[in-house]
């Protein structure tokens, strides 16, 4: 499964400078002990075949924090361009 990376939701842009956000978010995974890497701007998941409910909850509270430090960090930046 896969996540894509987008700065603007509703038209699904792509990002001026691709790759720079699939590796951020990519360093604020590791960060959050959660590995997911990065394919361009497309976070790949790949969980276990077996796992349990609460695995399931910890890996979306760190998925969810990742993402929200990652938002972050390219509005700081200010790298939450699209493509033109």
């Amino acid at each position: 499964a896969s996540l894509p990376l987008t700065p603007h939701k509703e038209s699904r842009a792509k990002f001026a400078d691709p790759g720079k956000a699939g590796y951020t978010c990519r360093e604020h995974c590791f960060a959050n002990n959660l590995v997911m890497r990065h394919v361009g701007d497309r976070m790949i998941i790949s969980p276990p075949l077996v796992i349990t409910p609460e695995e399931i909850k910890i890996f979306a509270e760190r998925a969810t924090k990742a993402l929200d430090a990652t938002y972050a960090d390219l509005k700081a930046k200010d790298m939450l361009k699209a493509e033109s």
